[in-house]
């Protein structure tokens, strides 16, 4: 029997798709604990990000799994992504070797030249066809980093512990949810305290100093990655400059993310600031968390707060198939509803173990009514 296909957005070819995407080292083994491992496999993550147009929105690297919250641009499957020669060309030279990209670019000027566009355009697709795609950026992502650990450590075989695991998100609160888990992962792990302490993460590189340096540009992306998130860029895309994701970040983003790792999970979690400020805001700030506590809560049958289940193990994030409103599971459930079986007439499941508060504190549910191990 061959493998289940990935369960991806029916939407896909019309409008971007947010994922949840996980992966493990192979064995659970900690190979991923050194400083270097883990900032090559964020340098590789950069270069796949620029040539392939799937966005980083927040990720955290750990000692044995990574976390991705991507932006998967529509596309129809397998169909090449349109561009000059120029812009296919820059993207070849920032992901290949220049070797590579000399032979290609000489390959692509000798077509032109003989008139033959169509051959031209055929050696783009091979190329821009797995682009915009998340298998491929996930593919290839962990394919180089194995090469590279491999060739490093000299080590041999497997790297990883089979797919990627991945579930749909829905943009808005669900994705604000998403992505602060994500940056918590080091918090729930002991790592460290504070998120903004853990180097390896969106919310920990957003918040480095400026060095001055090259490096600087990966805090750029982080912090442009978490407007997007937060919804602070909508007017135009998604899509800003460096000068103003700065600005974005500093007058709102910064301190609305932190509003999300930090308050206790009422209405301030998505709440607007008027006119671009925070003044008025009360926040409730969640200074200890006990896990003893949250067990004897679950185990009497009690509710967890919104950020209390932050910093639990939530399998409905990892293996929930699809995460976000009541409406948006049942809209896209009706649209899918073929892969599911026949007694099945609703696809959104509740989340039993969270108390969602507030109207603005609106309830998220999972594909999956997860029972077993749910949270931890």
């Amino acid at each position: 029997m061959g493998r289940q296909a990935r369960f991806l957005s029916p939407s896909a070819e019309s409008r971007a798709v947010l994922y949840h995407a996980i992966d493990r080292v192979n064995g659970r083994l900690f190979l991923m604990n050194e400083r270097k491992t883990k900032e090559k496999f964020i340098q590789l993550m950069r270069m796949q990000e620029a040539y392939s147009d799937v966005r980083v929105l927040s990720y955290v690297i750990m000692d044995n799994h990574f976390h991705l919250l991507l932006e998967v641009p529509p596309k129809k499957k397998g169909a090449p992504v349109i561009m000059s020669d120029e812009a296919f060309l820059a993207k070849i030279k920032a992901f290949n070797s220049l070797e590579y990209y000399k032979d290609l670019k000489q390959l692509l000027a000798r077509l032109r030249e003989t008139g033959a566009d169509k051959a031209a355009e055929e050696v783009k697709a091979k190329h821009t066809c797995r682009m915009r795609d998340l298998s491929c950026f996930m593919q290839s992502l962990k394919r180089r980093f194995s090469q590279w650990y491999n060739k490093t450590y000299s080590r041999t075989g497997t790297l990883w512990e089979g797919r990627f695991k991945s579930v749909i998100v829905e943009d808005g609160f669900a994705a604000r949810m998403i992505s602060s888990y994500i940056d918590l992962n080091p918090v729930r792990a002991g790592m460290v305290k504070q998120p903004e302490d853990y180097r390896w993460s969106s919310y920990g590189e957003a918040m480095k100093p400026s060095l001055g340096q090259k490096s600087d540009c990966w805090r750029t992306r982080a912090r442009e990655g978490l407007c997007r998130v937060m919804q602070l860029n909508q007017e135009t895309g998604g899509r800003i400059s460096c000068a103003d994701s700065e600005v974005l970040w500093q007058n709102q983003g910064a301190d609305w993310y932190r509003i999300m790792l930090y308050a206790d999970g009422e209405e301030v979690f998505i709440s607007r600031p008027k006119e671009g400020v925070m003044g008025g805001v009360s926040v409730q700030v969640k200074k200890g968390f006990n896990r003893k506590d949250v067990s004897k809560v679950l185990s009497q049958g009690g509710k967890l707060s919104v950020g209390e289940a932050l910093r639990c193990k939530m399998r409905y994030f990892s293996d929930g198939l699809v995460f976000g409103t009541k409406d948006f599971l049942n809209d896209l459930f009706k649209e899918t509803k073929e892969l599911f079986g026949e007694k099945r007439k609703s696809g959104a499941r509740p989340i039993r173990e969270v108390g969602w508060k507030g109207e603005a504190n609106q309830a998220l549910y999972s594909m999956r009514a997860l029972r077993k191990d749910a949270v931890e």
